[in-house]
């Protein structure tokens, strides 16, 4: 108790009083690839421009209120007549949200022409607006507050440690499974603005790093540790959770098609090509670790025995069918896999229902990621990006000598 309490009071110090200004920072959401076409609008009119520094518009802002983009030889077509360059960045003149094929999203849109003559379409979009958006997709509006706002750190402090992770592509982050939820502004409200505009700038640190700040819908009454992740940290244990034991998935159960399973399996390059549906003999669960984690799953063929990771048989069987790899039961009836299990994801970091159990106990945003990161601290982005570039001009002076 005594090392909550501690934490809490210098987390506490972060949030107190008002904060310190700070530079804005714009991430860059993937939202759509290998489109023919995109059609971008706004109320309150466009602004289309090439995408550099100094450009000037392409078509006449205060006429404006619909464009239709499209990829060809020689860039992209604008309104069905207006040839321009590879990149172009469409910005609403006014407030008014940008709708991307009816959706509504804040920030503006960087629709780029891959090589393959389809349309890329990013979201530059500031952070904070960003989160708005994240947290009302990743966790419901009725989330207690405190869980609303762990989340917001977790995301805002994921974001940020992704920044440039896309480079060769042109973005930070995509919209979705594979990074975070993004659904635009539909995703919007009060108290998830509340609960980001509470924890404004606020960011999760392990050392001098930023946490990898994973987290998952559910980890089955055990998180992972990092190593699930292919990411060992020392403040990703895996620690038995006592506040998620009401979630729906606690328990689930599966049935898996054998033919499309071998095919993914084999697609992945974790099962040999020659192995076919009529060669399953059986299915077996492999070792698991200390949290109830399968590490592989057993597949026999014939005289052949195969050892498949775990998190390649999920993948293959599809996560949303096999909800993790807390899997407590795997038979095979010779015509399907069947499998029942707990928990929802990786289980790596703050289990979202974990979170709103412990808020709905009573208990606050310090306690919550004090203990699905234990040793991490809280601070102010701005903080933390200062002392970076003092550290990074300390380097170059050094290197000169």
């Amino acid at each position: 108790m005594r090392r909550v309490a501690a934490w809490a009071l210098c987390c506490a110090c972060v949030l107190a009083g008002l904060r310190p200004a700070q530079a804005q920072t714009n991430l860059r959401i993937l939202l759509l690839r290998h489109q023919f076409q995109a059609v971008v609008a706004s109320a309150g009119g466009l602004i289309v421009r090439p995408y550099q520094t100094g450009s000037v518009p392409l078509l006449t802002p205060d006429i404006t209120t619909v464009i239709d983009v499209r990829p060809n030889a020689g860039g992209l077509l604008l309104a069905g007549s207006v040839q321009t360059q590879a990149q172009v960045l469409v910005s609403p003149l006014s407030d008014v949200p940008l709708t991307l094929d009816g959706q509504e999203y804040r920030g503006s849109m960087l629709l780029v022409r891959d090589s393959d003559n389809s349309l890329r379409v990013i979201d530059v979009v500031e952070l904070e607006q960003y989160l708005y958006s994240v947290v009302g997709s990743e966790v419901a509006q009725s989330t207690p507050p405190s869980a609303l706002q762990a989340q917001a750190v977790v995301a805002r402090t994921y974001a940020v440690a992704h920044l440039g992770a896309h480079e060769d592509l042109g973005f930070d982050l995509r919209a979705g499974d594979a990074d975070q939820a993004y659904n635009g502004v539909v995703a919007e409200s009060d108290p998830v603005v509340n609960a980001v505009d509470a924890t404004r700038g606020v960011v999760m640190l392990y050392g001098n790093h930023l946490a990898d700040a994973y987290y998952s819908a559910c980890d089955g009454g055990f998180t992972s540790d990092g190593h699930e992740l292919d990411d060992p940290q020392p403040y990703l244990q895996a620690v038995r959770d006592p506040y998620c034991p009401f979630s729906p998935y606690m328990t689930w159960n599966a049935d898996i098609a054998v033919p499309a399973l071998l095919a993914a399996l084999q697609a992945s390059g974790d099962l040999p090509a020659d192995v076919s549906a009529s060669d399953l003999k059986d299915v077996r669960a492999g070792p698991a670790d200390n949290s109830g984690r399968l590490l592989s799953v057993q597949l026999v063929a014939g005289r052949r025995v195969f050892s498949v990771r775990a998190k390649a048989f999920r993948f293959a069987a599809g996560t949303r069918l096999v909800k993790s790899t807390k899997i407590r039961e795997l038979s095979y009836d010779g015509a399907l896999v069947h499998v029942s299990g707990a928990g929802f994801g990786h289980g790596v970091g703050m289990c979202q229902l974990g979170a709103a159990g412990m808020a709905q106990s009573g208990l606050g945003v310090y306690a919550i990621l004090n203990f699905y990161y234990q040793g991490a601290i809280l601070t102010q982005l701005a903080s933390y990006q200062r002392r970076i570039t003092a550290q990074a001009q300390k380097t170059r002076i050094a290197s000169r000598r």
